[in-house]
């Protein structure tokens, strides 16, 4: 039994609140009788239900053997969230600025128990997509909102009619691929089971799902398993899943996260186990994926999930090839945790130019923009008497991210040091040409480069799901050459920004609305050299682009022979 307080039970409440789930109450009403004290706490909407959780165990601890104590949480009324939205005269200095770093540290980081802060729904109606009884592989870069999309799936899907399974890879990415295959169906079969013996537990259909659930814990209970074995298994589980799920009229969604974990090598052989598992049946597989780290099909044996028959494909990215876009949607889930702390607007914590640099920064990546926010912050409340984050914050906070990004790299493929080792090597080759060899920070690559040489492509794309490059433009024409196109990428502003931007190059921005091109202070050529290109029309954009040089996909040839077979 936990000790009851006896102190300000008001402060012990919101402290509560804050600590254990990042959510700020709004006020909290205080309602005496002669035997109990209820404590009203209104929060926002989108909180009202984890609040509920947080209040139930709250009364415990609240009440003395005198005076029982309940806390009751209800969703503040509109008057309520407007008056809390006082102003912030002290801009990044304020209280709040501080709840909100702490609110994007501790919630910037989806997984299945911990969802969305607040969904911010996608122009792209991804969320809608994503449970239509279709197999999909959703595929984003990491902190795209693979996680997110999968766990708001997941919570939305209507309980009368349907089930879920949930597997994250990260935690199987040391076991071999029969393994893995059987931990998974360990989870499915324990949600029929589950399922099934609240509508009648003493069917055939139970008692066989039961003994199918005992014969997968046994084949894991030995240090491995019999070959075949586990291809042995997926007649007997497609039969109970299709009995069960006829017999009930439900539908099952099968949610596999952070697939791209496991060797690529082992990846068609499992994702052909679990379809061939679900065939037939209202049963439908989610696989969350970073796309140049998945390998969903081979053709020879024919293995995995062919795209356009199998299973369809869901992309996440939101790149800089719509500036505009990607802006207002990074603005949306930003604007959404600093209104979760009391912070009425983001320009009462950053300046116009800020926020622009934020996403050119980010890449269009949700968690970076997040986690490159909050540094931000941090930054510009070190200055004195600063009070909104300038662009310079934000340079410093790219800067600091570049060790973190190189080790995400080594972390995300610790199943295949080649692979690591040949990206780090293929960003080496890359710096170099941007920043010593060419002093531009952006690049095109020929299509029919990508075409005659896709395997050095390849190499260099691993770079672009990392987010330590980001697509600008997927179809920049030649003026001189009709019919011949390229890609325009952009090098990460974390790999040449720090305390201070690196001087004498021509780098990207993104002002007003606007893709500019300008060159950092150092010396200049000419009047003309030193002046903003502007691509405020279309056709000056694309022309910004076409003066960007060509990186060579030759020159990362030599490290094709450390791919993946």
């Amino acid at each position: 039994m936990s000790t009851p307080i006896y102190g300000d039970r008001t402060s012990h409440i919101r402290d509560a609140f804050q600590q254990r789930a990042g959510i700020r109450v709004v006020d909290i009403a205080v309602r005496e009788y002669p035997d109990e004290t209820n404590y009203i706490v209104y929060v926002r909407e989108t909180d009202v239900a984890e609040a509920a959780v947080i209040g139930n165990d709250l009364d415990q601890e609240i009440s003395t053997p005198g005076d029982r104590a309940f806390v009751i949480v209800r969703k503040a009324p509109d008057e309520l969230l407007q008056k809390e939205m006082r102003p912030l005269s002290a801009g990044v200095q304020d209280s709040r600025s501080v709840d909100l770093t702490n609110l994007i540290s501790a919630r910037s980081r989806v997984s299945e128990i911990q969802p969305s802060l607040s969904y911010v729904k996608d122009a792209d109606r991804n969320l809608f997509a994503v449970t239509a009884p279709r197999h999909h592989l959703i595929f984003g870069r990491r902190g795209a909102g693979k996680s997110a999309l999968l766990v708001e799936a997941k919570r939305n899907l209507d309980e009368s009619s349907n089930i879920s399974s949930w597997s994250n890879m990260q935690t199987l990415r040391n076991e071999n691929a029969d393994r893995v295959f059987l931990l998974i169906l360990e989870d499915i079969i324990q949600a029929v089971i589950t399922r099934q013996q609240r509508i009648r537990s003493a069917s055939p259909i139970s008692v066989g799902a039961a003994e199918l659930y005992d014969e997968i814990r046994g084949l894991l209970s030995v240090d491995s398993t019999t070959d075949g074995w586990s291809t042995r298994l997926i007649p007997k589980v497609q039969r109970v899943l299709k009995r069960f799920l006829d017999a009930n009229g439900l539908r099952l969604y099968i949610f596999v996260d952070d697939f791209y974990y496991l060797p690529r090598k082992d990846q068609p052989m499992i994702l052909d186990m679990l379809h061939g598992c679900v065939r037939d049946c209202n049963a439908w597989l989610k696989v969350a994926s970073i796309r140049h780290l998945t390998r969903w099909w081979q053709s020879t044996p024919p293995l995995g999930l062919q795209t356009m028959h199998d299973a369809d494909l869901l992309d996440l990215d939101v790149t800089l090839q719509d500036p505009g876009r990607a802006k207002r949607f990074l603005e949306n889930i930003l604007t959404e945790y600093a209104r979760h702390v009391g912070v009425p607007s983001l320009s009462r914590i950053f300046n116009s130019p800020a926020l622009d640099r934020l996403v050119l920064a980010s890449g269009g990546v949700p968690r970076d923009y997040l986690i490159l926010a909050q540094s931000s912050i941090l930054r510009a409340q070190r200055r004195q008497n600063a009070k909104l984050v300038g662009v310079q914050d934000v340079n410093q906070a790219a800067g600091d991210a570049a060790q973190a990004k190189v080790q995400e790299l080594e972390e995300d493929m610790a199943s295949d040091v080649a692979s690591a080792t040949r990206t780090l090597a293929a960003l080496k080759k890359v710096r170099s040409f941007c920043l010593e060899e060419t002093s531009h920070t952006y690049f095109l690559i020929g299509y029919r480069d990508k075409e005659n040489l896709p395997s050095n492509y390849n190499v260099l794309t691993d770079l672009l799901d990392l987010r330590l490059i980001h697509l600008v433009d997927d179809g920049v024409s030649d003026p001189h050459s009709a019919g011949h196109r390229s890609e325009a990428y952009m090098l990460d502003l974390s790999q040449f920004s720090g305390s201070r931007l690196k001087q004498g190059i021509r780098v990207l921005d993104y002002q007003g609305g606007n893709i500019i091109s300008k060159k950092t202070r150092g010396s200049y050529r000419g009047k003309s050299d030193s002046t903003p290109k502007v691509g405020d029309t279309p056709l000056k954009a694309i022309a910004i682009l076409r003066t960007a040089p060509s990186f060579s996909l030759e020159l990362v040839g030599d490290l094709v022979s450390q791919s993946n077979p």
